[in-house]
C-alpha cells in the first residue's frame, strides 16, 4: 500500500512480509512470510487476502520516496491541482480492476476531490456501525439511557440467552456492546458450527435475514466467546442487539430511526438502508457489491446487514455524515471523543474504540511513523469513512468488493501521503 506514484512503485513487488486476512474478513492474522492463494469457490478463503505490508527496509523505498515516507525535512510539496492529478492517476490504475468511488474534502487546504460515480449510492458494510453508535450517544446525552444501562433491563432476557454467557447476562451493558466486549460471538464470520451467515448469504442469494433470524442463527450455531468485559471480540451480533435496544428505547424501528435521527436532520437525501428503506430523492439502487466473487448488491441476502452496517449513501452524503459526527452536528464533542478513544487492537494498524476505528500507520510500517491517525470505520467490502484530524480532512473510499481491501488501503495511504505533502 505504500504506493505513492512511480517513485515508490518498487514497494508493491519487493516487500517481504505481509499482514493477511484470516478466515474472517473482519479479523487479521499475525504477519506471515507466505500468502497462500485462496481456494476457488470457498467463501471463507475467497474473502481472505493480504491487507498491508508490515515490514519495510528503507533501502527498498528508493530515492526521494524514502524521505517522503519517513517524514524527513526534505518532503516535497504539492498544490491542489497536483494533488488532484496524482490521485486521479493512482485511481485510474485501480479502476482497471475495480470501480473506485473516492472523495477527499479538506476546506482549510482548499481541497474538494471526487472520483468515480458521485451520485451512485454504495453499501458501506461495517462503516454503518457509526450510525447506531451515534444514536446511542444521542440517547445518552438526552439521558434516556446511560453507557452502564444493563441490556437485560430493556430487552427480554429470553431474546438474549445463548448470545451471551447466560449466568452473566445481567451484567452486559450498552458500553460492552459498543466496545465489542460483551462476549457475543460474530454471526457473520465468527466461530461457527457449520456455515457462517456470510457463507449462507453467498450460497442462497434469495434468503432474507431479519434481526431475530440472525440472533437465532448465532444462538443455534455459535457459543459466546467470553464473559462481559473479559475480552475484545469484534461482534456484528452485539450490534444487532444494540439495534434492537435502540428500537425498544425509542419506540421506532431501527431503519426509520436512522432516517429520523441522521439522514433527515443532515439532509442526506440520497441515503437509505437497502431492502428496508428508500432514499428521500432518487432510486434505491446501489453500486455493484461483491462478497468474494459473488455479486450481492441486488441480492435479498444482503439483508444480513442491519444495525451492524446496512447503510447506503453517495460520496457527498458520507462526507456530510462524518463531518457532522466529528464537528458536533449529531453528537457532542465529548461523545465523539469517547467513541473514538482507542481501546483495543483490532489488527495491525487498526484499533477499536466504541463503534469506531482508528488507523495507526506506524504499525503497518516504521516508515509511516508520525503520520496522522484517522478515525472513523472500515467495511469488509473495502469501504472507508475517515476523518484525518491533522489535516482536518474527510475521506471516503469505496471499492465495492471484499477482495479489494488491499487495493483500498493502498489508496488510503496515497491520499494521506498526498495530504502530508499538500499541507
Amino acid at each position: 500500500m505504500l504506493r505513492l506514484e512511480s517513485s515508490i512503485a518498487c514497494l508493491i513487488h519487493r516487500l517481504p512480509v505481509l499482514v493477511k486476512w484470516n478466515v474472517s474478513p473482519t479479523r487479521c492474522a499475525l504477519p506471515v512470510h507466505e500468502v497462500q492463494p485462496p481456494e476457488p469457490h470457498d467463501v471463507k478463503h475467497d474473502l481472505q487476502q493480504p491487507l498491508l505490508y508490515s515490514s519495510l527496509r528503507e533501502e527498498q523505498l528508493g530515492c526521494a520516496a524514502s524521505y517522503f515516507i519517513v517524514g524527513r525535512t526534505t518532503v516535497a510539496t504539492v498544490n491542489v491541482d497536483e494533488f488532484n492529478t496524482r490521485l486521479t492517476k493512482h485511481l485510474n490504475k485501480k479502476a482497471r480492476k475495480w470501480q473506485p468511488q473516492v472523495a477527499v474534502h479538506a476546506p482549510s487546504l482548499g481541497l474538494d476531490f471526487r472520483y468515480g460515480q458521485e451520485d451512485l449510492p454504495f453499501h458501506s458494510a461495517s462503516v454503518g456501525k457509526l450510525a447506531p453508535a451515534a444514536i446511542t450517544m444521542q440517547l445518552v446525552e438526552q439521558q434516556a439511557v446511560t453507557l452502564d444501562t444493563r441490556i437485560s433491563s430493556v430487552l427480554d432476557p429470553d431474546l438474549l440467552r445463548g448470545i451471551f454467557v447466560d449466568e452473566r447476562l445481567s451484567e452486559v451493558t450498552i458500553e460492552h456492546l459498543l466496545t465489542h466486549t460483551s462476549g457475543a460471538n460474530d454471526y457473520l464470520n465468527g466461530r461457527t458450527e457449520g456455515p457462517t451467515v456470510a457463507e449462507l448469504a453467498v450460497a442462497d442469494l434469495h434468503r432474507q435475514w431479519t434481526p431475530n433470524s440472525l440472533l437465532d442463527h448465532a444462538r443455534e450455531h455459535q457459543q459466546p466467546v467470553g464473559a462481559p468485559g473479559q475480552k475484545f471480540f469484534y461482534s456484528d451480533t452485539g450490534f444487532i442487539v444494540l439495534g434492537l435496544l435502540l428500537e425498544a428505547v425509542t419506540g421506532t424501528d431501527y431503519p426509520h430511526l436512522v432516517h429520523k435521527r441522521i439522514f433527515e436532520p443532515l439532509g442526506m437525501s440520497r441515503s437509505f438502508m437497502p431492502l428496508r428503506t428508500k432514499p428521500a430523492i432518487g432510486e434505491n439502487t446501489i453500486a455493484p457489491l461483491y462478497l468474494g466473487k459473488t455479486r450481492v448488491d441486488n441480492a435479498e441476502s444482503l439483508s444480513l446487514d442491519w444495525a451492524g452496517g446496512g447503510l447506503a449513501a453517495t460520496l457527498a452524503d458520507y462526507l456530510t455524515f462524518i463531518h457532522a459526527l466529528r464537528s458536533g452536528g449529531l453528537i457532542s464533542a465529548e461523545s465523539w471523543s469517547w467513541l473514538t478513544e482507542s481501546r483495543h487492537k483490532y489488527r495491525a494498524g487498526l484499533h477499536y474504540g466504541a463503534g469506531s476505528m482508528n488507523v495507526k500507520f506506524d504499525e503497518f510500517s516504521p516508515f509511516l511513523r508520525n503520520w496522522p491517525r484517522p478515525v472513523g470505520h472500515l467495511g469488509l467490502t473495502a469501504a472507508h469513512l475517515w476523518h484525518d484530524p491533522v489535516h482536518d480532512a474527510e475521506i471516503v473510499i469505496n471499492f465495492g468488493s471484499s477482495k479489494a481491501m488491499q487495493a483500498s488501503f493502498y489508496s488510503l495511504i496515497e491520499i494521506v501521503g498526498l495530504l502530508r505533502q499538500l499541507s
